[in-house]
């Protein structure tokens, strides 16, 4: 932290550059708390200029920052290690550019997700990425922490679905990668770089997107009465053939309980999106290869409010529904792999009071709730929980959990074999190790 006469001379410049009305102290900055730390002040932006003083000051000072979209899943990765200036991007919330026919648009960070979506959807289009607690995050966080949903079964993650980036580096040096356009230059895409890295590297101020037309029609369908090895199988094989699903997600009994679906046992959700014949030929295939593998297909008959709990599932699992120490992880694992998985998980955590646990078959990401008596049970079974996934090849992050159990297992597990050059990065990237110190993978 600096000396007070220097944080007061910031803090005066800060004002002088934003205006004394958007440099927040004292109780309007506690609201940026982050685990058992408040920043010294909260700083609100109208546009890139002044996020780029703002970093400039910080560069100057020493000061750490964080950036801040809607603060929905602020609670992915560790307590930063020095948090001195919460960077409020809430403001730069504009489309800058739209161009239907060739559907990508240019919008800022700090647009809301549903907002986003509302707007192309104006046009009969489409972004067709689908994080959880979309109505409070902001596009900045979601790629920031390189978050998706069920429909990355078909249009994939962020990384497929951004075509550039602009953003502020830790001196205030504003650059961009990527592009404007679909097709672009074959090189090193560094856009890739700022997308997962959790605001470590650089502050990203706006993204081009690719969009998707509309489809005309959209189905699903639960299948259950079968076990998880049985919804493997009948993913796998749907995969595996002409079938083009939306939505391919493998749910214990807690996860489809947690998304609405009100039988017993494991359940396959499955969507198919298109022309209206076409998706009725591939519902009566799903339901024909659900027949012959002895499950039952029903068709969702509220599938929005569906796939939105499918979507927010874990992040949106109730505390009523769901009393006791709590605490909400992702992992992967081969797709090949999921049902074991899931078995592999219930055995680990078979102590604890319940939880849930969804599954992505297309890409082998799982998603999940644990719930226990007290922090000691809580910690004992996720320790078990992450071995399990480790010795399937895979990894169990913790997204949101009780800070002993934090402290206790770490945020991200053991360090990952890329660790020395991500710590490379971050030292070509932030020298000075401004962005989110700390807050990364083995403390970058």
């Amino acid at each position: 932290m600096t000396a007070a006469g220097t944080w007061g001379r910031i803090q005066e410049r800060l004002s002088t550059l934003l205006g004394a009305e958007d440099v927040l102290t004292g109780a309007a900055a506690s609201r940026y708390r982050l685990g058992d730390r408040e920043p010294l002040t909260a700083v609100l932006p109208d546009d890139e200029a002044e996020v780029s003083g703002v970093l400039a000051l910080a560069s100057e000072g020493g000061l750490g920052v964080v950036p801040w979209g809607g603060g929905s899943h602020q609670s992915l990765g560790n307590v930063p290690s020095r948090y001195d200036v919460a960077l409020d991007l809430r403001r730069l919330d504009r489309v800058l550019a739209y161009e239907p026919g060739d559907l990508t648009a240019t919008v800022q960070a700090g647009i809301r997700m549903d907002g986003l979506h509302r707007q192309v959807g104006e046009q009969g289009q489409i972004f067709p990425l689908d994080p959880p607690m979309a109505g409070q995050a902001t596009l900045g966080g979601v790629l920031a922490a390189n978050l998706s949903g069920p429909q990355r079964c078909r249009y994939g993650t962020a990384r497929d679905l951004v075509l550039g980036v602009r953003v502020a580096h830790a001196d205030g040096t504003i650059t961009k990668g990527g592009s404007r356009v679909v097709k672009n230059a074959t090189a090193y895409d560094i856009t890739k770089l700022y997308i997962g890295s959790h605001g470590t590297l650089a502050v990203i101020l706006e993204a081009t997107i690719r969009l998707h037309p509309r489809p005309a029609a959209e189905r699903g369908w639960w299948l259950d009465g079968a076990q998880l090895e049985a919804c493997q199988e009948v993913a796998l094989r749907v995969l595996g053939s002409h079938l083009a699903p939306q939505r391919m997600e493998i749910l214990d009994e807690g996860g489809a309980k947690g998304c609405g679906r009100p039988s017993r046992g494991a359940a396959l959700a499955v969507s198919f999106a298109g022309v209206a014949e076409a998706v009725r030929e591939q519902g009566a295939s799903l339901v024909r290869i659900a027949a012959e593998s002895g499950m039952r297909a029903t068709e969702i008959a509220n599938p929005t409010q569906t796939w939105r709990r499918l979507q927010d599932f874990p992040w949106g699992a109730s505390e009523a529904a769901n009393p006791g120490c709590r605490a909400t992880w992702r992992g992967s694992v081969l797709p090949s792999d999921c049902a074991k998985a899931a078995r592999a998980l219930h055995e680990a955590m078979r102590h604890l009071l319940g939880g849930g646990v969804a599954m992505t078959v297309s890409h082998g990401t799982l998603r999940g709730i644990s719930v226990a008596s007290g922090v000691e049970a809580l910690t004992d079974g996720l320790a078990a929980a992450r071995r399990a996934l480790e010795s399937l090849g895979g990894f169990l992050v913790l997204m949101d959990a009780p800070p002993p159990v934090r402290t206790a297992l770490g945020v991200w597990g053991p360090p990952p074999a890329g660790v020395n050059r991500m710590r490379q990065l971050k030292e070509a990237f932030d020298p000075k190790h401004i962005l989110n110190p700390g807050r990364f993978v083995d403390g970058i």
